[in-house]
């Protein structure tokens, strides 16, 4: 019973902070909401802020687990990574308090928020470096670092959550995917008969 209620707060939290923001969510509208007393929500959480820090917590591992999902689904590696990206940018805009974060940045949230988006930065590149070693392993890929290119790689898909591309339309955003993932797995060099010197 206690745990049903903690994820009707969480939920119906999550929605009213994407929706209104962190400073103009009241706990109390968030107990009428979820239909719960003021001192269960402080009983289960202690505080506002603790509630949107469980909040981000939850879209964290949700969003994780749903990419890690599709991933796992393909048995290639090239695949892995092409539904890794494409599904990253399909679940990520489903976090929109994570989201929010991107885009109203860090100043008014309590301090965690940051440690918690970081979080969820170190777990998007352990996928994407398990996936470059596998690669590597298969003779798919060649790097020097593989946890550096998953780094580079997460760097880029952050830029992407910044500007907002989630706004885009899907056919849009479908060939900004593929042409990133043509750029990873092919580079932009022309290839020659001739060895360059780089």
């Amino acid at each position: 019973m206690k745990k049903e209620k903690s994820e009707s707060i969480l939920e119906t939290a999550g929605r009213m902070f994407a929706r209104y923001g962190l400073n103009k969510t009241s706990i109390d509208e968030i107990a009428r909401l979820a239909r719960v007393a003021k001192a269960t929500i402080y009983n289960y959480f202690g505080s506002k802020d603790r509630v949107y820090l469980e909040v981000l917590k939850k879209e964290v591992d949700e969003l994780i687990g749903k990419i890690s999902r599709s991933v796992i689904r393909e048995r290639l590696t090239e695949k892995k990574l092409a539904a890794y990206v494409k599904a990253r940018f399909l679940y990520m805009s489903q976090v929109l308090n994570i989201m929010n974060l991107e885009w109203e940045g860090f100043e008014k949230k309590p301090p965690e928020a940051r440690i918690i988006r970081n979080d969820l930065f170190e777990r998007e590149v352990q996928l994407i470096s398990s996936i470059l070693n596998e690669g590597m392993e298969n003779g798919l890929f060649h790097l020097n670092d593989a946890l550096l290119a998953a780094r580079a790689i997460c760097h880029a898909f952050r830029g992407f959550d910044q500007e907002g591309l989630f706004q885009e339309n899907t056919e849009k955003i479908d060939n900004y995917l593929d042409e990133l993932i043509r750029i990873i797995f092919s580079g932009l060099r022309v290839r020659t008969k001739i060895s360059s010197q780089f």
